[in-house]
């Protein structure tokens, strides 16, 4: 059994907005381990391409998957400008749809970054080929604990690691990557979050359990991220 790798921090609030939108470092460190010439990627809940960017100039063929066309959209425009002609972004509901409607043959690698369900591991274990990889970084049950309900799709890494071993996987690599962003106020936080989030949170009550924890103890933020990279198994499931 792998054990987990854990990587944490504390940073000022004003630090954590230079790289707010970047990908997990450590998702990064794992995506880029991997040798992706004359292999065919599919990259679950990839938005305007982040992931897709990283693998592209080397891939066989790397499929986009996502429910937004307008991101699809901008994906598209930059794969053309890029001029990455491997590339195809499909609009569709990986939880749902069986993925041989956007390719037919078996995957070498799936990705999903900040996209996780059990339905998406159930998926990626029938269309991955015996040896190929998943790939995924997914909340954690730590990620935004000071509003009192946390994220509404996070998981522990206990059971990332049950449902990878359920799907035919067996774990490569499991980490833990947690950053507390220390804030000076709620303005400080807002800054941290965007305003969709705070929007969200104003809404479903859990800016009110943030200010509340502000009140009553350390002014931070916690953004926690499970990695993990699992091989699929000859024995595992192999069919939709």
């Amino acid at each position: 059994m792998v054990d987990v790798v854990r990587r944490s921090r504390r940073i000022p609030a004003f630090e954590y907005l230079r790289e707010r939108d970047r990908m997990s470092v450590m998702f990064l460190e794992q995506l880029r381990r991997e040798d992706y010439r004359h292999r065919t990627v599919m990259d679950i809940g990839t938005g305007t391409g982040r992931v897709v960017w990283e693998i592209a100039p080397w891939a066989h063929h790397v499929i986009g998957v996502d429910r937004d066309e307008m991101r699809l959209r901008e994906a598209r425009a930059y794969a053309g400008v890029r001029g990455f002609s491997r590339v195809e972004f499909v609009m569709g509901d990986a939880e749902t749809t069986a993925w041989n409607a956007w390719h037919p043959g078996p995957l070498d690698f799936v990705t999903a970054h900040l996209c996780m369900s059990e339905a998406i591991i159930f998926r990626a274990s029938r269309h991955l080929r015996a040896g190929g990889k998943l790939i995924l970084g997914t909340h954690h049950t730590d990620h935004w604990r000071e509003n009192g309900r946390g994220s509404g799709h996070a998981f522990s890494t206990d059971q990332i690691r049950d449902l990878l071993t359920e799907n035919g996987f067996i774990a490569e690599f499991l980490g833990l990557d947690s950053t507390v962003v220390e804030c000076a106020d709620l303005l400080d936080a807002e800054r941290v979050l965007g305003p969709t989030i705070v929007k969200k949170w104003v809404g479903d009550g859990r800016w009110e359990g943030l200010a509340d924890s502000f009140g009553r103890g350390p002014r931070q933020v916690t953004l926690a991220f499970i990695v993990a990279k699992a091989v699929k198994l000859a024995h595992g499931p192999v069919s939709e």
